[in-house]
């Protein structure tokens, strides 16, 4: 998780990253929340330092709604319950 995090831009900038990390990073959801967090509270002279070079809010809710049917589908597949009566 440590390594996700400097390779997403949290604790290191985004933009200094090579483009092939930047590539790898944009895989994990980490990204995606670290460039909505930046996307809403740096100002927007900040913008043009992202990988795309705007905000991209729509591609931001897209990629973690992926993430979270993704995350709900292989819970629903891993995870069981113990029924009381059995």
């Amino acid at each position: 998780m440590l390594i996700l995090q400097f390779i997403s831009g949290v604790y290191l900038q985004f933009y200094l990253l090579p483009d092939w990390l930047q590539n790898a990073a944009s895989v994990f959801p980490l990204k995606w929340m670290a460039q909505g967090v930046r996307g809403v509270f740096l100002p927007d002279s900040f913008a043009n330092l992202e990988q795309s070079g705007s905000r991209d809010f729509p591609l931001i809710a897209l990629s973690l709604l992926i993430w979270l049917v993704v995350g709900l589908v292989l819970s629903r597949f891993t995870f069981r319950w113990i029924r009381k009566d059995t």
